[in-house]
């Protein structure tokens, strides 16, 4: 077949002078231009590649090149999100297969005029699917994610061309238009209900834990106490000594209890005296990691710290997937109201305070100095902590909005100070370490008694799940 064959000439376009005034119609071939083909053809090819490989990344789940994600632009939060795939299927494997068919009826050259009508019918059904899939995922990534994919939107814009051209160049007749353009509308219609009628899938990975040997150190890298299994707060938080030395407290203790009795004789008759020396008050604690406890008064807490059912979370407040999750972690608290807390513990996405970061994205350029903020918010007033919390999440501040708000909420003397001390920077280290123990990685992580999450949790009901199942 010769080249003159395969593409049409551009002078047997419609709007050419001579069909123009020839007296028989031009066939679908013959209203189509070269540059129209071409100009198809290489959009059905970059939209092919592109979602080619966007299909590959998903079945191996490989991470997508020069896609690392920030607070606009993020490959894997799009990818991985209920709206990437339709009956579990990756939405870009479909994409594929319409791009592979659109280039084969392109390639091929009916003489027939019924078959090349047919033929233009059947591009005109794929085109415009594409664009106007392109318009619904388009929409979903500004309105439903507020995020979006570099590589999807080359797909879409390639669609967007095709279906655009088709339109422009009009091989068919108006009336099998209408009912190529309801086909391709009707297909749409189709996959919107299905992903709104399918229940988004689990976008976070849950890891089992198992129970350590009683006693032994979760790990040589953090501070813990082997006697009582607690993962110890930093030094320079721990509380002021006391103004007696341990023998003259248990001497204070017991001639306290002494007077006490000899006030109330009864005391000593129903034997209701007790060796207040060596009794201790029970802490509330969370246990993590599969024997890691923590003190739910000694480190930075949403709720009742006598609540029954307690978990740690890891996270960075500039990370939209953590935010993401706090969202969905406030509705699940309504809830459960009182009966549920979280420890919440920052660590920073940022080479400068997280030694297990190798480069700095510059969305996360002021991690450690917010996460700094948020732990001594809470060093300094624990009542107005939850408050400050949310504002960093919720308003997504930089640091210096959010140290002047810090101010108002708190004493701005003492929050100074506490920023200039250790506390905030050791707290952190502590997180870290914490976040080592529990693989490192991605974030955010729930960390539960003996499972944890990683990923974002999408949705309220997924979150409720979550603690109604590990706690």
């Amino acid at each position: 077949m010769s080249t003159a064959n395969l593409f049409p000439s551009v002078h047997s376009h419609p709007l050419s002078r001579n069909l123009t005034k020839s007296r028989v119609a031009p066939s679908a071939d013959q209203a189509v231009g070269t540059l129209v083909w071409w100009t198809m053809f290489l959009s059905s090819f970059v939209a092919m590649l592109t979602s080619g490989y966007l299909a590959w990344s998903s079945l191996t789940s490989s991470p997508v090149a020069g896609c690392s994600g920030d607070s606009l632009f993020d490959c894997n939060h799009v990818l991985h999100s209920r709206w990437s795939s339709v009956l579990s299927v990756p939405v870009s494997i479909p994409a594929v297969l319409t791009h592979v068919a659109i280039l084969g009826l392109l390639l091929s050259r009916p003489q027939k005029g019924a078959t090349q009508t047919l033929r233009w019918n059947a591009i005109g059904l794929a085109s415009l699917t594409a664009g106007g899939a392109a318009v619904w995922f388009v929409g979903l990534q500004i309105f439903a994610l507020g995020q979006l994919c570099p590589y999807c939107l080359v797909a879409h814009a390639a669609g967007l061309v095709l279906a655009g051209v088709y339109l422009w160049s009009l091989p068919i007749s108006k009336r099998a238009l209408r009912w190529v353009a309801s086909g391709a509308v009707a297909s749409v219609a189709v996959l919107a209900a299905l992903q709104l009628g399918t229940e988004a899938p689990p976008t976070y990975e849950v890891i089992e834990h198992s129970q350590g040997p009683a006693g032994a150190a979760p790990a040589t890298n953090m501070e813990y106490d082997a006697e009582t299994e607690f993962f110890a707060p930093p030094a320079s938080a721990a509380p002021q000594a006391s103004l007696f030395p341990p023998a003259a407290s248990k001497w204070a203790a017991d001639v306290t209890h002494l007077l006490t009795a000899v006030a109330n004789p009864t005391i000593l008759l129903s034997g209701q005296v007790s060796d207040a020396g060596t009794s201790q008050p029970q802490r509330n604690t969370a246990s993590v990691l599969g024997g890691v406890k923590l003190a739910t008064t000694e480190w930075p807490l949403i709720g009742n710290p006598d609540a029954e059912m307690v978990f740690v979370e890891l996270f960075d407040y500039t990370c939209p997937h953590c935010q993401q999750t706090h969202r969905s972690l406030s509705e699940a608290k309504k809830q459960f109201g009182d009966r549920l807390a979280v420890i919440t513990l920052p660590v920073p996405l940022d080479g400068k305070c997280n030694p297990t970061i190798r480069s700095t994205h510059a969305s996360h350029g002021e991690a450690c100095e917010i996460a700094k903020l948020a732990i001594a918010v809470w060093a300094v007033d624990q009542g107005k902590f939850a408050q400050f919390h949310d504002y960093l999440f919720e308003s997504k501040p930089n640091f210096a909005t959010a140290k002047a708000k810090a101010m108002t909420i708190v004493n701005g003397e003492e929050l100074e100070k506490t920023l200039s001390g250790p506390v905030p920077s050791d707290y952190i280290k502590r997180h870290v370490a914490l976040y080592q123990k529990a693989g490192a990685g991605k974030i955010p992580k729930l960390l539960f008694p003996k499972t944890s999450t990683v990923g974002a949790v999408g949705s309220p009901q997924a979150m409720v799940r979550l603690i109604q199942q590990n706690l």
